[in-house]
């Protein structure tokens, strides 16, 4: 009789804990609806929201109707104690620690980023299966093991796109050489960037911003009618750079990056102006051939020379 009481209260404390995770959800989602964008406590939530297919809005949504679903078959069976509702509940909590095993790894392999709020949903889905499920949640660990191990050995491109697919705009010149300017909307420096390409006409420039753009950019040059910025933004972390703007040139023995401000300007000056370049553009193996670094070439600007790649609030026009 004691343990059946034991039981129930536990059942009820589940009920709270999946309560808590749906508000949690929701309130994220309600946040995200409200601001457009994600209320995150490190760039790591950012990231990994900026990576995934479905938009984090739809995420969380699904995780707010998730626990929802378990605080109602949770108090249904503190209620009722029908066994067929013990397994329902058995059967969602196994498939979503399932599904944590795979976005625990995305963060560790893919975004290569810890998201806080994912961890924090992570300890709420443990914890149901640990509370509601006792000893059943072996399972749960069993399906967490194994979903977390198939996908640590597999190997994923994020997208099977070029950077054309992440064009916001294009300004473009009859010859020269083609540039590809990863940017954001609200980067004062990739604004001085653009801001130096607009009287230059000797290259081909596409404008591939790395976030939603929201407000009428570039106005006069062609635009895109679908772009994809996960593309551009899945770029740069693939370079390991994680700063903006971003200057990508194609050239005949194959792609130069430029980083930082000063640099870019520089190069586009250079070689879409018929200026003399201030640097040597030349054969480095990551874009420039002068300067030391540790990316085997590539020139890297100070840290007041960009902005971050993802939401940084300290740097906005």
């Amino acid at each position: 009789m004691e343990d059946r009481y034991l039981e129930s209260r536990a059942v009820l404390f589940g009920t709270f804990v999946a309560l808590a995770g749906a508000l949690l959800a929701g309130g994220q989602a309600a946040y995200i609806a409200i601001n457009g964008a994600e209320l995150c406590i490190s760039d790591g939530c950012a990231l990994v929201g900026q990576l995934t297919r479905i938009p984090p809005l739809w995420f969380n949504l699904l995780g707010s109707a998730l626990f929802l679903s378990v605080a109602l078959g949770s108090y249904v069976l503190y209620r009722t104690g029908l066994t067929g509702v013990k397994v329902l509940l058995h059967l969602v909590l196994t498939a979503a620690f399932a599904a944590e095993g795979v976005l625990f790894t995305y963060q560790y392999f893919v975004a290569s980023a810890w998201c806080p709020y994912c961890l924090v949903l992570l300890t709420l889905i443990l914890s149901l299966n640990l509370i509601l499920l006792g000893r059943g949640a072996l399972f749960g660990f069993a399906a967490f093991a194994a979903s977390a191990t198939i996908f640590s050995l597999l190997t994923f491109a994020p997208f099977n796109k070029d950077l054309t697919d992440g064009t916001y705009a294009v300004k473009k010149s009859d010859g020269g050489m083609e540039l590809f300017l990863l940017f954001d909307q609200d980067c004062p420096h990739c604004k001085e960037v653009e801001e130096a390409l607009e009287p230059l006409d000797g290259c081909t420039v596409y404008y591939n911003p790395v976030s939603v753009v929201t407000k009428d950019l570039f106005p006069g040059l062609e635009k895109e009618p679908l772009y994809d910025y996960r593309v551009n933004f899945s770029a740069a972390s693939l370079m390991g750079l994680d700063r903006i703007p971003i200057l990508i040139a194609k050239k005949d023995t194959g792609r130069e990056i430029v980083t930082g401000t000063s640099n870019i300007i520089d190069f586009v000056e250079a070689m879409c102006g018929g200026e003399e370049p201030l640097l040597d553009f030349g054969g480095g193996a990551g874009g420039f051939s002068g300067g030391d670094s540790s990316t085997g070439g590539l020139f890297t600007p100070p840290d007041d020379e960009g902005c971050g790649l993802v939401a940084d609030p300290d740097c906005v026009e």
